[in-house]
């Protein structure tokens, strides 16, 4: 899994986090509306 194609690992990073989070959040409200 080495940065090659991609010239910006630390941006794949962030939008990585960013979607777990995200799913994370939906996940508890839906979750919490149960």
């Amino acid at each position: 899994m080495n940065g090659q194609a991609v010239p910006e690992p630390s941006s794949l990073m962030l939008i990585g986090t960013g979607l777990g989070m995200g799913s994370v959040l939906v996940l508890r409200r839906r979750n919490r509306r149960k």
